[in-house]
């Protein structure tokens, strides 16, 4: 009795610490302690906050997850506000299969935004609930010329659109802007993910504006 009741005291917590790791851009805070406080998962910009470069026409947001299936909304929030009143969503919501590594290598935002900076937010409904990151950008001109390592795809990580309710109701009186039916073109043959294949997800970067999500969990 008592092992069986150390099995399941172990599994909860296993599952309570299952959240997800925002790799790239650099996320506000490593510790996934609060992930599951929004917006930004118990992290604020201050002095320290670090700023990565954004590049409007194509930039790449990876991130670990521990969940072996999880719905992913990804956006961006101009101003140095999590609350701020202009957000935009570059993708429809993401339905992720597999535990592990996941990257969109073109990732867009609107070129209005270069020269200001502004926040990606990356938000997963998981089996434990909400789960936030931010990483705080500058917005640049351009494409990201050389991919970072950590964009990279798990073997048997898959992705495919999706819907869910419980996300979409974060963006509330947000700006959605799908102004745009372009596709981002797939990445060099030595910068491409690793390995995993994304169904129907690929390299797909349909709107104008981007948001992930980033999160600020290691």
């Amino acid at each position: 009795m008592f092992a069986k009741s150390l099995l399941l005291s172990l599994l909860t917590v296993s599952v309570a610490n299952a959240h997800f790791t925002l790799r790239y851009p650099t996320p506000f805070g490593k510790s996934a302690a609060k992930q599951d406080q929004g917006p930004c998962g118990g992290y604020t910009l201050d002095d320290s906050t670090p700023v990565t470069e954004f590049h409007v026409d194509g930039e790449a947001v990876a991130y670990s997850s521990s969940h072996p299936e999880v719905k992913v909304l990804f956006r961006i929030i101009e101003g140095n506000s999590p609350d701020g009143p202009n957000s935009f969503k570059a993708f429809p919501i993401v339905e992720q299969y597999g535990a592990g590594d996941f990257c969109e290598p073109r990732v867009t935002a609107p070129k209005s935004l270069v020269g200001k900076q502004g926040i990606v937010q990356v938000v997963q409904n998981a089996v434990d609930g909400m789960l936030y990151a931010c990483a705080y950008v500058r917005f640049v001109n351009g494409v990201l010329s050389n991919l970072p390592d950590t964009c990279k795809n798990g073997t048997g990580v898959d992705a495919a659109f999706s819907e869910d309710a419980s996300l979409e109701a974060i963006f509330g009186g947000s700006t959605d802007t799908p102004t745009s039916s372009q596709t981002t073109s797939a990445p060099s043959p030595t910068n491409s993910p690793s390995s995993g294949s994304l169904k129907s997800f690929s390299m797909v970067a349909g709107v104008i504006g981007i948001a992930v999500a980033v999160f600020g969990g290691f």
